[in-house]
């Protein structure tokens, strides 16, 4: 105990720099380990003094406070200390650190704004504290959407995933497809950005949790948004069709070149297919993508794909898209009663797509940030 309040003492804004250095570092060492971490955890007043270093000009200390703070809010435990604090707001501050153009450090911002979000609980009251403040949701995506908008080199490919994370609330899914706002059309440009894999499974997450909308399918799919060509463009390849079949096809579909290449990654894949498949729930869904021929890029896509469980949803979908209503016999596939037995597999399916999902973003955050390391 003896040796945390000194390094709390060492963390002092009006300590000497090189003592501050030094007890920065050790922090970011000590909670790089389970007991240092459990330990440092427990203490706000030390949570609170390694929050105050983090804009202070000297280039090691605020590096390694941040890599405190990012490694703190990594576990639940963390980042639910971390929101406790009363006299320093961390989500504000993070913020801060990330709207400011000058600082080296806001990828680290965003990930520790990305691991404060991963849990519904927290993440909604991180998204309050947000939607209160004068960057809201909308401004978070204008900072995304500028990839040069950190004059000091940060990619800040990690504000995707707090996009992203904001996507399993409700509300956070709803201010998205803000019909004024143009929040969702601005994040469907990185649905094909090559140069981070992260920020493209991020954004097409946030698009695919945006899709269990029901009452938004008709906006999504229409002039609007247009969404099911971007939600098959991934998915296609330099497919041979005729030229009657080019012609079915929406414009962004038609013709595409030799050199065109499907989305590689079979997670994000899954992610496209799911979506798809939730825009099929409803009559009104299924008859706008069989006039847009969605069949045929399902078609060559099936041939091409290798992974099970997304041969199987380009499945389901076709079986629902090549069938007529009268033989599917609902308009909407929600109200359809689930016997329990079926309902108990659908459940567990979701339940594995969902941690698997989870996963996925999780490791992509821990990725990014050992780049930063």
């Amino acid at each position: 105990m003896d040796s945390v309040n000194e390094l709390i003492q060492f963390l002092a804004p009006d300590e000497k720099e090189e003592l501050k250095s030094t007890a920065c570092e050790t922090a970011a060492q000590l909670t790089g380990t389970p007991e240092g971490l459990n330990l440092l955890i427990a203490r706000a007043d030390f949570l609170t003094a390694l929050l105050r270093l983090v804009r202070i000009a000297e280039m090691n200390t605020n590096k390694n406070g941040m890599r405190g703070l990012v490694n703190i809010s990594a576990e639940e435990a963390g980042a639910r200390a971390l929101l406790s604090l009363q006299e320093i707001h961390v989500t504000a501050e993070m913020v801060e650190l990330v709207v400011d153009k000058e600082f080296p450090h806001a990828d680290y911002a965003c990930a520790v704004l990305a691991n404060l979000t991963k849990h519904a609980h927290l993440c909604q009251k991180v998204y309050d504290i947000i939607a209160a403040g004068p960057t809201k949701l909308e401004g978070l995506v204008d900072i995304l959407c500028q990839l040069d908008y950190n004059k000091k080199g940060a990619s800040l490919h990690l504000l995707a995933s707090v996009i992203s994370n904001f996507s399993q609330l409700s509300i956070g899914r709803r201010q998205m497809m803000d019909k004024n706002g143009f929040v969702l059309q601005r994040l469907m440009s990185f649905m094909d950005y090559k140069e981070s894999i992260g920020r493209r499974m991020a954004v097409i997450a946030a698009i695919h949790n945006c899709c269990f909308e029901k009452e938004y399918h008709p906006w999504l799919m229409g002039e609007d948004v247009d969404l099911v060509p971007r939600l098959l463009l991934p998915l296609a390849g330099p497919d041979t069709f005729t030229e009657e079949e080019n012609e079915s096809l929406p414009i962004d579909l038609q013709y595409l070149p030799d050199d065109k290449e499907r989305e590689p990654d079979q997670k994000i894949r899954r992610l496209l297919l799911e979506s798809l498949m939730q825009l099929c729930i409803t009559r009104e869904g299924r008859e706008i993508m069989r006039k847009q021929n969605v069949y045929l890029i399902l078609r060559e896509h099936h041939k091409w794909e290798e992974k099970r469980h997304c041969i199987m949803l380009n499945e389901d979908i076709v079986n629902l898209l090549i069938r007529t209503e009268g033989e599917i016999g609902v308009d909407d596939l929600s109200s359809v009663e689930i016997p329990p037995d079926m309902a108990s597999k659908f459940a567990d399916h979701d339940k594995e797509f969902l941690t698997e999902s989870s996963s996925d973003m999780n490791s992509l955050t821990e990725e990014a940030v050992e780049v930063l390391k």
